[in-house]
């Protein structure tokens, strides 16, 4: 209080932080807008709708609203210490034909270059552009790849392959990018609140595809927003990082547990894969039936530690705060 006193008296007032998040009215976003803030910066949140604004301001930061498609006043805030830029993927359910794959890649091109061509003036210290892991496709069992290994695109990955491409030209004119590659986010929300939470507490079948699911990386929502800030810190300019546990688990394994540390009985309507796939118009096909298994060395590197650096513990933590 006394310093803060006399900074007024002085007129030297502490600068604070300003942070500018696109998606943040997201599963990840909100988690991020509520650890900023948390850290004392001045948050802004890009919405979208009147709904996405009310849920940002609850988070705590303040609401502008825009969209990313389109240049707007929205572009005068995005000149923040630190901008993070989360977009939306798009629905589950969605098959991917030629033409939407275009679609989605060349949206997501413009997206990209309404922000960062707003930014590019400013005295911005840090840009985190969050892609997926996805673009990288996968490992085949349990051996991890790396950021330097060659990408071999799933076919959502596929879709933000182009825009990923398109970052080294902005590193290359000077923007301080840091690219950020999550894997299997869960949490309380999004996903995992309408495949694992709901259905297991509520006693309803789960569909499982197979006998085991693929081997993939996750990471818990809070890890994941506490890693996005450890980048804009300490993360090298023009470098990718995986934002993934150490160790990988079965697809399967996020209900099993759930319902194992709920004390929940699993009841499971188990699909052969052939059918599922047979079936299935999902854009994220490939990664619901494909290993991606993806090593945390390089973001271990750089100092970052765990909350939560298993399945287990992230899960108690879920059940913990279960009803907010």
């Amino acid at each position: 209080m006394l310093a803060r006193a006399l900074a007024i008296h002085t007129g030297h007032m502490p600068h604070v932080p300003t942070t500018f998040i696109t998606g943040a009215a997201g599963f990840i976003g909100t988690e991020l807008v509520k650890l900023l803030v948390t850290r004392g910066h001045r948050v802004v949140g890009l919405a979208e709708s009147v709904d996405a604004a009310a849920h940002v301001r609850r988070a705590g930061a303040v609401a502008v609203m825009g969209t990313l498609l389109e240049a707007g006043q929205w572009q005068d805030e995005a000149a923040a210490d630190w901008v993070f830029h989360l977009p939306a993927q798009p629905a589950w359910g969605l098959g991917l034909s030629q033409r939407r794959a275009a679609a989605i890649a060349a949206d997501r091109l413009a997206m990209d270059a309404h922000l960062l061509d707003a930014v590019a003036a400013g005295s911005t210290r840090r840009i985190v552009y969050v892609a997926d892991a996805s673009v990288y496709g996968g490992a085949v069992g349990q051996r991890p790849i790396t950021e330097d290994e060659q990408a071999a695109p799933s076919t959502w990955g596929r879709c933000l392959a182009p825009a990923l491409d398109r970052l080294e030209g902005y590193i290359v004119a000077g923007l301080p990018i840091v690219t950020a590659l999550p894997g299997w986010v869960y949490g309380n929300g999004s996903w995992f609140r309408d495949r694992v939470i709901d259905p297991v507490l509520a006693g309803r079948h789960v569909l499982q595809v197979g006998t085991h699911g693929p081997w993939v990386s996750p990471i818990h929502v809070h890890d994941c927003a506490r890693a996005l800030v450890h980048l804009a810190e300490y993360g090298g300019i023009g470098r990718r990082y995986f934002l993934v546990n150490s160790d990988p688990v079965r697809m399967h394994e996020f209900v099993g547990t759930f319902a194992r540390l709920a004390n929940r009985r699993l009841r499971v309507w188990r699909v052969p894969k052939w059918i599922a796939r047979l079936v299935s118009r999902s854009i994220l096909d490939d990664d619901l039936h494909s290993d991606a298994v993806f090593s945390n060395i390089r973001l271990r590197g750089i100092g970052f530690q765990f909350r939560y650096p298993t399945l287990d513990q992230g899960i108690e933590q879920i059940l913990g705060a279960i009803d907010e």
